[in-house]
């Protein structure tokens, strides 16, 4: 059982880390010239450190140790244009029991893939999107999903071919292998 001590350390590094997000919105926004919220400070943050950390899920940032000037430099070069080019996609199309479980269901329209250009892992393919609140990557190629290297299920091609679509405003697809 976690004693005291656990618990107030535990909720001060995620008060530290609310605070870097808002601080870093605020910095970039500035910096920018345009509205970078602290959600997007986080998903951007996601991006550029779950490889470094193995996480799975987005949930795991919530461990991290890192200061304000750490987490300020590694953002420093990131294009913010990738988690503003957002593709949406119907919740179904990949198993229920792969998306995290929830008590409470909030609707949603689908689940939304962020296409990260300039991913330092090129894994499975270049670029390939995340869906952040699986902590799944998705093959643009051939509509595979992965979780870390594993591959964990496959979507339908019409439903890659949506997501294609809507991704080939904003960016450069791999061929279609399927």
């Amino acid at each position: 059982m976690n004693s005291d001590k656990e618990v107030t350390k535990s909720l001060n590094k995620i008060e530290n880390l609310d605070k870097i997000l808002n601080d870093l919105s605020r910095y970039y926004s500035e910096l920018k010239s345009e509205t970078i919220t602290r959600e997007d400070i986080f998903d951007t943050l996601y991006l550029c450190l779950n490889i470094k950390f193995d996480w799975e899920h987005p949930l795991d940032f919530w461990d991290l140790d890192i200061s304000y000037d750490e987490a300020k430099n590694t953002l420093i070069n990131f294009d913010f244009k990738t988690i503003f080019h957002k593709v949406e996609s119907e919740k179904d199309i990949i198993p229920q029991d792969l998306l995290m479980k929830t008590k409470a269901q909030i609707k949603s329209k689908g689940l939304i893939w962020l296409i990260h250009k300039y991913d330092a892992d090129p894994f499975p393919s270049n670029p390939h999107a995340h869906e952040l609140g699986s902590g799944l990557k998705l093959d643009l190629r051939n509509g595979k999903c992965y979780r870390k290297k594993k591959q964990v299920a496959t979507i339908k091609k019409k439903d890659l071919i949506k997501i294609r679509i809507q991704a080939s405003k904003d960016f450069d697809l791999p061929k279609l292998e399927i």
